[in-house]
């Protein structure tokens, strides 16, 4: 993971911060957005510059904001004791790029790591917000991946015990596409064509094999 440093023109010195219990997660709300842009907002606002400790762009880029070891500005009464990231997009009105989850996931991982009891929330927890917007993917972000070589293991794709029963009977009649290899990621959400496909298989069955 690369961090990408930047220089910034600070209106007035920064405050460290000597407690760290919560790392809360942004997004812009905007479509697009880069580093340097919020930090010159920031000042507009008559800030010390940019209000976030770390910025992911839609590329997977991951830039500085401020310094790890200082107070921020992204959370009200939240701010002493919190790092902040923010995320480049409105996830109100859009879906985040796989680059930009894996950034994500790899930039809180290395941060928990290092803060082994850190909460790590989103910005709506702590007021009347709905930053980072409905289609943040906090939990993939978040997944407590350990690491393997390297590199962040797959995230989980087998049923829950529970669910197995069923899970094999839905492959056994052709129900789900899977990845095309027989793989399939029990714990993602449908999408309504998917849906429609699965009812239409399931009616076809039903046609083949009557009562």
């Amino acid at each position: 993971m690369t961090i990408i440093e930047k220089n910034y023109g600070w209106s007035y010195a920064l405050t460290p911060r000597s407690l760290t219990t919560h790392l809360i997660l942004h997004h812009a709300a905007t479509l697009k957005a880069t580093a340097e842009g919020i930090h010159s907002y920031h000042l507009s606002l008559g800030w010390a510059g940019i209000a976030y400790h770390y910025f992911v762009a839609k590329s997977g880029e991951i830039y500085r904001g401020r310094p790890e070891n200082m107070r921020g500005g992204h959370t009200s009464g939240m701010n002493h004791c919190s790092i902040g990231i923010c995320f480049e997009g409105n996830f109100e009105i859009e879906e985040m790029s796989k680059e930009q989850i894996k950034a994500g996931a790899e930039l809180v991982a290395d941060i928990v790591s290092r803060y082994p009891d850190i909460n790590t929330s989103q910005h709506k927890d702590f007021g009347a917000t709905a930053c980072p917007g409905k289609n943040f993917p906090f939990e993939l972000i978040t997944m407590k991946e350990e690491k393997q070589g390297g590199e962040l293991l797959k995230e989980k794709t087998e049923p829950e015990e529970w669910a197995k029963e069923a899970a094999e009977w839905a492959c056994e009649s052709g129900l789900f596409l899977g990845d095309g290899q027989g793989n399939f990621n029990w714990h993602n959400s449908l999408s309504r064509q998917e849906l429609a496909l699965i009812l239409m298989r399931f009616n076809k069955l039903l046609n083949e094999n009557p009562a």
